[in-house]
């Protein structure tokens, strides 16, 4: 059983932590133009929190994490990051929101995004940067964090770049620490 399957106790951090989801959303919201008249995909939607204030469809590998998005009104895929079942559609964009870090093959999940994304679409990689944050998670021996490989910036670039995508920006939001959580926004 992994530990994404108490979908429930996942969701609650949402509530406790409010100001912050907010913040996540708004960083994300503010990379993502029109997003009524666009159609995206949520890479790990978990209980859908992100997906369900956009135009996307939420994939994931938890049924208990898609059941809840679903109540939330999001169209949900059950499916592996590393082969998305999409063949001949396409997205106006493909969203990892904080799940880069929980991926066994993320060069492989970059890669498939490059493949099911509009020519010029957008690709956003929003997640915890290495550094105090990643490590008080870590050492918190989270159920949800214990087994993350937090990485730099400047390798979650790299992915993306080797992978055949164009950064555009990289935007960082302060919480705790500083620059704790980064967003990288990427063309095909």
């Amino acid at each position: 059983m992994s530990a994404f399957d108490n979908a429930e106790k996942y969701d609650s951090w949402y509530d406790r932590n409010k100001e912050i989801y907010e913040k996540e959303l708004n960083l994300i919201l503010s990379n993502i133009q029109d997003k009524e008249k666009i159609r995206g995909l949520e890479v790990g939607v978990g209980t859908g929190r992100f997906a369900c204030k956009l135009n996307a469809v939420g994939l994931d590998i938890s049924m208990n994490m898609l059941k809840v998005a679903k109540k939330r009104g999001v169209e949900v895929v059950l499916a592996d990051a590393d082969y998305l079942p999409f063949k001949d559609e396409k997205f106006d964009f493909v969203l990892f929101a904080f799940t880069l870090c929980f991926l066994k093959k993320p060069f492989e999940a970059i890669s498939e995004a490059k493949r099911v994304l509009k020519e010029k679409g957008t690709i956003l990689v929003c997640f915890i940067p290495e550094g105090k944050l990643a490590e008080e998670y870590k050492s918190k021996s989270s159920q949800f964090y214990r087994e993350a490989k937090f990485y730099k910036v400047e390798e979650v670039v790299e992915m993306l770049e080797n992978a055949g995508f164009s950064v555009k920006k990289v935007e960082f939001l302060y919480l705790k620490y500083g620059r704790d959580i980064a967003l990288v926004k990427a063309l095909r």
